[in-house]
């Protein structure tokens, strides 16, 4: 596995805030950076603040079928059972207990609910009978790094689905529909860029490829793996600044509605309809 390097640091405040907002957060992560990107108020209700709200169809399968992904490789980097039983059964144990652990699901009905783990398991079955399925031992599995990047003033996070035996981090995506190549590695760019950060750093090493593969749920389970370059300085520099834009946007607690078609599948309408300037909910410890 690889290493995790997380040096002591003295606190970090950020320059130029009040003194009511001279906290960074502990960390950034990619996907907390693109949620306050994304919407700032969203961040806040759903990592601050938050506020519970009933798990989407689509989020709880696409976390069921990456335990059963996760499972299969780890079986594999171990030498144990991957076999599409056990794998199929680890879908199952993670659809059940991700229903029971973290509340309930947006199902219209128990019908509704059945055609949704058995697309689970059409899509599971998919890969592991795809070319994008490891035959060899992986490198690393569900791998967590922290690590202090130059021109982050916190240190940045990051989790890996997979790390192949060239460097290679992969992340696994659930999608509806097949994804345009192109768009698909731009709207991952802060993710993608951060793992090859955080690679760099812990190990030395340059990644070969940055990997997302898509699991898509159509009639017939598509498995597409969408593989871009590594990031040059340009790239890095850019993410490296909206990772610290993130950061010192919630280091100042501005969190404000982010108006755009995103907002019409937002569980947080209500709560957004409600919202006026430095008007806050009791906040809780940030994600």
């Amino acid at each position: 596995m690889i290493a995790i390097h997380d040096p002591p640091q003295p606190p970090l405040t950020a320059p130029g805030l009040t003194t009511r907002a001279q906290t960074l957060p502990d960390h950034i992560s990619p996907s907390a950076a693109k949620c306050y990107l994304g919407c700032p108020l969203k961040f806040y209700f759903e990592r601050v603040a938050r506020i519970r709200k009933n798990t989407p169809v689509a989020l709880h399968l696409g976390k069921a079928v990456h335990a059963a992904l996760q499972a299969f490789h780890i079986a594999r980097w171990r030498g144990t059972d991957d076999t599409p039983e056990t794998i199929a059964a680890a879908f199952d144990q993670a659809f059940t207990a991700l229903e029971r652990d973290e509340g309930p699901v947006n199902f219209e009905d128990e019908e509704d609910r059945g055609k949704a783990r058995l697309d689970g398991l059409r899509v599971v079955a998919a890969y592991l009978d795809s070319p994008e399925a490891m035959k060899e031992k992986p490198r690393a599995v569900e791998v967590l790094l922290k690590e202090n990047v130059p021109g982050l003033s916190v240190p940045l996070t990051g989790a890996m689905d997979l790390v192949e035996g060239n460097f290679t981090p992969v992340d696994f995506k659930s999608a509806a529909a097949k994804p345009d190549k192109a768009n698909a590695v731009f709207d991952h760019e802060i993710q993608l860029v951060s793992y090859q950060l955080l690679m760099e750093i812990a190990t030395g090493q340059v990644p070969s490829s940055l990997d997302l593969v898509f699991l898509v749920k159509t009639k017939t389970p598509q498995v597409i793996r969408v593989s871009s370059p590594p990031a040059g300085e340009h790239r890095k520099r850019r993410v490296i600044a909206l990772l610290e834009t993130a950061v010192q946007g919630i280091a100042a607690r501005r969190y404000h509605p982010q108006p755009g078609m995103q907002c019409s599948w937002c569980q947080y309408k209500n709560e957004c309809m409600a919202w006026l300037p430095g008007q806050v909910l009791t906040e809780r410890r940030a994600a």
